[in-house]
């Protein structure tokens, strides 16, 4: 700024000069001999009647040079020469005047060259700078991988193949290793593809080491496999299939060993090979363990429930109960166990068994019971047409006869469904058609009260009081004598009541509302609110039991003040007021207990501050060596107070050195017989009232 400043000085100082000295050049001119001649606005010199004779007076240093007019007589002449003389004279001041502005501009060009260059270089830098910070700065276009030539740049496809590998997905990885494989060491690349390999390769293993650690080795390894040499950690790709391999192969060594035990229900050996499996030190075994272990319990308990369906048939094998019990057994062993194939060959044998004594009843016409006998069929077993039928048949018997439903509607009306269908398949030369057709009008009645029960329970769903009246009025269209008209009743009651939660539930919440506050009024307001629910609806219990925490909390709210008030008199030691402020809370108060409480804590105070002073004169009586005395004294505390069990264990310690001294005394010359001691007969208990004197006590005689 300051250099701009002095430039600018310098200018409008060459300005100054260059006007000043054209406007002397213009309206001035001298002759030879020096006189001074004007010019008028025209240019034309003008002849004065004096000339003016400039001249210069010498000046100090740094003061601009100041110039004298002198008058000096003119010349006269005549009028050609005079012409002459004035133009040649003009002449030469024009060429004077030109020389003098040429040179002045060449000075101020010359001034001003010099911060011109500057600038113009200055300018050309700052724009070379931006225009190169710019083009650094832009990053060149994206490449479109969604729409990605097949000739496209290898930028743009190890771009693209970047962009997809972030999504962790297995083929994008493996993609982006088959686009850099063919690429040489000199590839311009070639660093880029080895860093971009070396993550692709990192998420490989990650991704295979979380299958090993699923048990999934198999697939952890084949997915390691595609892991290329080349890549940067490839030593530890090596090492972690090696680690898998082996314990793959350790584990499947066991478990093929632990299989063949469990297929010959050797339990001993299965157990043996499962702990070895669970000794291996490799996630492969470990991830199997559980599932061997689970294989086994399996395995035991199916082969019992085989072996106890084979006990029964065993021990009754011509009972038709007994054999049906086994199938019903040998049915439930788990399909995924080894025994399961065991058990399907003995209700093979058991259902033929059955199928015989069918055949034979219905030889006999016996029809019961060959229906009881077609019940205990596995279903499994192919029968004939007539066993079939009966079959068809017995199922379909109780459906027909069923009032309530052990199952969903849905489940209950595909059964219905099934059985309807197989009993309308009965064919009329069939011998048991007849029980057949009059089967089928219950089982299609039984299929209209479901189809209607459904309906009125989709209705029902929607949990709003028009919706359940109207579910309630379809269900009321079941007739008495219809096959579900008990279990109509019982979802029309039980809609009942939702439709009274839904009518009393604003009521309750109101009043729960209310009583959120926690003060007197709000609770008395929430109780009468509660109360609107009427007896025998269906919130009616639990608004009595809110009323009742309500009606707690407002008197705990209503007694607290003298409950607070007795225990401020208790700390002032006031115990006997605090005893009459606390008895007010009567017995059916919620700090009822509390109060009680307190009460004999107090009491106990009183009762131990009373008793203390007796207790001290009994101590200090006994250390005098007048036990009978203190014992006496001691005694007066009774039973019930604070301090009676303290009292009691003085008087047996003072009763014990009592006797210890009598024991000890020295007989006498003259023997005499003892007296029989007086028996200790305790004073009566009455409250204690210490006299202003202590009366003497007897003196006892010294011991020996």
């Amino acid at each position: 700024m300051a250099g701009k400043s002095v430039n600018r000085s310098r200018v409008q100082a060459f300005k100054f000069r260059f006007q000043r000295t054209d406007k002397a050049f213009r309206f001035q001119r001298t002759d030879k001999a020096g006189h001074f001649q004007r010019t008028d606005k025209a240019g034309h010199f003008q002849q004065p009647d004096k000339a003016v004779h400039l001249s210069e007076s010498p000046v100090a240093d740094g003061h601009s040079p100041t110039i004298a007019v002198q008058p000096v007589t003119t010349v006269t002449s005549s009028k050609k020469g005079r012409d002459r003389a004035q133009g040649k004279q003009a002449k030469a001041v024009r060429s004077r005047h030109h020389s003098h502005l040429a040179t002045q501009v060449t000075q101020g060009l010359r001034f001003l060259a010099a911060p011109l260059v500057w600038f113009c270089l200055l300018a050309f830098c700052g724009g070379t700078g931006v225009a190169a910070f710019l083009w650094l700065t832009t990053l060149p276009p994206v490449a479109n991988c969604q729409k990605l030539p097949p000739a496209a740049a290898d930028t743009d496809q190890i771009y693209c193949a970047e962009q997809a590998a972030r999504s962790g997905k297995v083929e994008a990885q493996l993609a982006g290793l088959k686009l850099v494989k063919p690429w040489s060491a000199d590839h311009p690349l070639h660093i880029r593809a080895t860093r971009a390999v070396k993550e692709w390769s990192k998420t490989l293993l990650t991704i295979a080491q979380t299958k090993a650690d699923q048990g999934d080795v198999a697939g952890a390894i084949v997915l390691a496999k595609k892991i290329p040499a080349n890549s940067p950690i490839h030593a530890d790709v090596q090492t972690a299939l090696l680690d898998w391999q082996q314990g793959q192969n350790r584990g499947q060594v066991i478990e093929s060993a632990m299989q063949t035990a469990l297929k010959q229900q050797d339990w001993e050996t299965a157990t043996v090979k499962l702990q070895a499996l669970a000794k291996l030190d490799d996630k492969y075994a470990q991830q199997n363990l559980t599932r061997w272990r689970q294989q086994l319990a399996t395995e035991r308990i199916a082969f019992q429930q085989l072996q106890q369906a084979r006990q029964v048939a065993e021990q009754n094998p011509e009972n038709i109960a007994a054999i049906g019990q086994a199938i019903a057994q040998a049915e439930r062993v788990d399909p995924s166990s080894y025994a399961h194939s065991q058990a399907q060959s003995d209700i093979q044998t058991w259902g033929q068994f059955l199928l015989n004594r069918l055949t034979e009843q219905l030889g006999q016409s016996d029809l019961a019971g060959a229906i009881a006998t077609a019940q205990r069929l596995p279903l499994s077993l192919p029968l004939p047409p007539v066993a079939r039928d009966l079959v068809w048949l017995s199922r379909a018997q109780p459906l027909a006869a069923a009032q309530f439903f052990t199952r969903s509607p849905f489940e209950q009306s595909q059964q219905l469904w099934v059985a309807l269908a197989q009993v309308r398949q009965i064919r009329a030369d069939s011998p048991l058609y007849p029980q057949a057709k009059s089967l089928l009008p219950r089982l299609e009645q039984q299929s209209e009260d479901i189809l209607q029960i459904q309906m009125a329970n989709s209705v029902a769903n929607l949990k709003q009081i028009l919706t359940l009246q109207a579910a309630i009025a379809l269900m009321q269209t079941v007739a008495p004598d219809r096959p579900q008209r008990v279990y109509a009743q019982t979802l029309i009651a039980q809609w009942r009541k939702e439709i009274q939660q839904l009518e009393d539930r604003p009521y309750l919440i109101r009043a729960q509302q209310l009583a959120m506050a926690g003060t007197l009024p709000k609770l008395k307001a929430a109780i009468a609110q509660a109360r609107q629910i009427a007896p025998k609806r269906a919130l009616r219990l639990e608004a009595q039991s809110a009323i009742a925490k309500w009606t707690r909390q407002m008197q705990t709210i209503e007694d607290q003040p003298l409950l607070n008030q007795a225990k401020a008199l208790a700390k002032q030691k006031k115990l006997k007021d605090a005893i009459q402020i606390a008895t007010k809370i009567s017995a059916n108060r919620a700090l009822y207990k509390e109060a009680q409480t307190a009460i004999g804590t107090w009491q106990a105070e009183i009762q131990s501050a009373e008793d203390q002073a007796i207790l001290a004169d009994a101590r200090a009586l006994a250390d005098r060596g007048r036990l009978t005395n203190a014992i006496s004294l001691a005694d007066q505390i009774g039973y019930g107070r604070a301090l009676h069990g303290e009292a009691q264990a003085a008087i047996a310690r003072w009763s014990a050195q009592r006797d210890a001294i009598r024991s000890t005394r020295r007989p006498s010359r003259r023997y005499t017989s003892p007296s029989t001691p007086e028996p200790y007969r305790p004073a009566p208990e009455a409250p204690y009232e210490p006299p202003a004197s202590a009366p003497a006590p007897p003196p006892e005689l010294p011991p020996p």
